[in-house]
């Protein structure tokens, strides 16, 4: 369980301190230890990012993966409009440097398909810094995109 973001991670540590375990609904999880990671960097205006969970892009309503030749346009696009709702720098560079295999998820709404991914972008550094924490594609509030 973690958080890229330092104040839910604080947060995260803090209530596991001292804990053995803990209930997610009907399960007991054992603690085996905490750690909080450190801070990156993206003043040079360049990060590669690789994700744990799958990136989801969507280009003629359907899900592509990263070695689909529209996956980049469709990311950058995506990666544009977090800028624009941020009111940060738009202006970004998206380059897929290797993915993972394909895989599907079956959610409320449907399935997802995607892929993990190491991807370069190219950007100002605080639109950067958002992106580290708000993840890499659609439905990150579900826990696709994030990056590790």
């Amino acid at each position: 369980m973690g958080s890229p973001v330092p104040r839910i991670a604080a947060c995260l540590l803090a209530a596991m301190a001292g804990r053995t375990e803990i209930r997610w609904g009907s399960v007991t999880l054992s603690v085996v230890g905490i750690q909080l990671g450190s801070s990156v960097s993206h003043s040079e205006g360049v990060a590669v990012f690789e994700t744990v969970s799958p990136v989801l892009v969507r280009h003629d309503d359907m899900y592509i993966l990263p070695d689909d030749d529209n996956f980049p346009k469709g990311l950058t696009h995506n990666l544009r409009h977090k800028a624009d709702l941020l009111g940060l720098p738009n202006d970004v560079e998206v380059e897929v440097l290797d993915s993972g295999p394909r895989r599907r998820f079956d959610v409320s709404k449907g399935f997802r398909i995607g892929a993990t991914a190491r991807i370069r972008v190219t950007a100002a550094p605080e639109l950067l810094d958002a992106i580290y924490e708000w993840g890499l594609g659609l439905s990150t509030v579900e826990g696709f995109g994030w990056i590790r």
